[in-house]
C-alpha cells in the first residue's frame, strides 16, 4: 500500500461553527463547514468532527443520544434508522480516515479527485468551546483549483476501486466535476481494501497513541 509518508502534528484544533473559522495553536483560519469534516483551504487540510476517538456528524438528523438510545433500530432519522447511524458513529477515527485516504488516493490516481497527502492529528478537537478528545484529517488540494471536468459518474468511481456513498450524493455535489466530499452516515468506501484500511488504521492508532504520550 502506498501510505503516506509523513504527519502533520498539532497540539489544538478548535473550530467555532458560528464564525466558520478554527483556530490551530493560536492561529486562526477560515473553513469549509461539513457535516463529517470541515475544509481549512489555506492550508488544504481536513478534519473529521469527533466524540471520544469515534466520528460525529453536525448533521441536524443526527440523533442525540437519548435518541440512540430509546428509539428503536428501525426507526428513522433523517433518511436513516436508528442502526445505521449507531453504526456510523461508532466507527474509530483511524478506520475512517485510512478508508477515506485510499480511497481519495485511488480517485486521484484515475483523475476524479484532488491528491491526498499528509496525514493531521491533533491531540484535542474542540468545537464551539467544548473539548471532544483528539481528530485526524488529511491534506488533501482544493477541487476548485483542478482543472475543470465533466462530472465524476458512479461508473468510474467504481471502476477505480471506489464505492460511492449510499445515496449518491458524491457524484451529485461534484466540485469542479471531481469527487470532493467522502463523508455521509453511509459514506465512499475504497472497493476490496480491508488489509490496506486495517493497516492504516493500525498506523494511525499508533500516531495517536504516540501524540497522547507527548
Amino acid at each position: 500500500m502506498a501510505s503516506p509518508l509523513t504527519c502533520i502534528v498539532y497540539s489544538t484544533i478548535a473550530l467555532n461553527t458560528w464564525t466558520k473559522r478554527c483556530r490551530i495553536d493560536g492561529r486562526l483560519y477560515d473553513v469549509h463547514l461539513g457535516k463529517w469534516m470541515f475544509y481549512n483551504p489555506a492550508l488544504q487540510e481536513k478534519y473529521f468532527h469527533v466524540r471520544a476517538g469515534k466520528i460525529d456528524s453536525t448533521a441536524r438528523s443526527r440523533p442525540s443520544l437519548r435518541q440512540l438510545t430509546e428509539m428503536a433500530e428501525d426507526q428513522l432519522s433523517g433518511r436513516y434508522p436508528i442502526s445505521v447511524w449507531k453504526e456510523a458513529l461508532a466507527t474509530p477515527i483511524s478506520r475512517r480516515l485510512a478508508e477515506i485516504w485510499i480511497a481519495a488516493k485511488r480517485l486521484h490516481r484515475n483523475g476524479l479527485g484532488p491528491e491526498p497527502g499528509s496525514l493531521v492529528i491533533a491531540s484535542q478537537y474542540k468545537r464551539n468551546f467544548r473539548s471532544y478528545g483528539p481528530t485526524v484529517g488529511l491534506k488533501i488540494g482544493d477541487a476548485r483549483l483542478l482543472p475543470p471536468r465533466d462530472p465524476v459518474t458512479q461508473e468510474e468511481m467504481i471502476a477505480a476501486g471506489v464505492q460511492p456513498d449510499r445515496y449518491l450524493s458524491c457524484v451529485r455535489q461534484t466540485i469542479n466535476g471531481y469527487v470532493s466530499d467522502l463523508c455521509s452516515v453511509v459514506g465512499v468506501v475504497p472497493i476490496d481494501a480491508e488489509d490496506e484500511v486495517r493497516e492504516l488504521a493500525e498506523h494511525i492508532d499508533g500516531l495517536l497513541n504516540g501524540s497522547a504520550a507527548n
